[in-house]
């Protein structure tokens, strides 16, 4: 989210130009922090969770609208949400059921997988 302190000094960095079009610079396919999300990938967001049996929410507090939104439909839909955690959610403000493991996600994360 761009609040990371760096001590490395980046002044020489260059970003590489599109070796297609010459303009602009090389982007992956991803939506940085402040970016506008696509219509397109918030349709197949919002759809992949029409389709889902549940939510799974690891390591956000779900302030951003974009993610917030999913989890709000999930909860309109009554689907079970599951959030792991530090510190309170934007969908805890909101009253949006849920269960809540209030720890990192790390060691909650291997714990899962070593049940698996």
């Amino acid at each position: 989210d761009g609040d990371a302190e760096l001590e490395a000094d980046f002044g020489g960095f260059r970003v590489p130009g599109c070796p297609e079009c010459a303009e602009g610079m090389i982007k992956p396919d991803v939506v940085f922090f402040g970016d506008v999300v696509p219509e397109g990938r918030k349709k197949e967001a919002m759809d992949a969770v029409t389709r889902s049996s549940g939510i799974l929410v690891v390591g956000s507090s779900l302030a951003v609208l974009s993610s917030f939104r999913l989890v709000d439909a999930a909860g309109k839909l009554g689907l079970p949400i599951a959030v792991v955690n530090v510190g309170e959610t934007r969908a805890e403000r909101s009253n949006i059921e849920l269960v809540k493991v209030e720890e990192q996600a790390g060691p909650v994360l291997r714990a899962l997988a070593a049940m698996a």
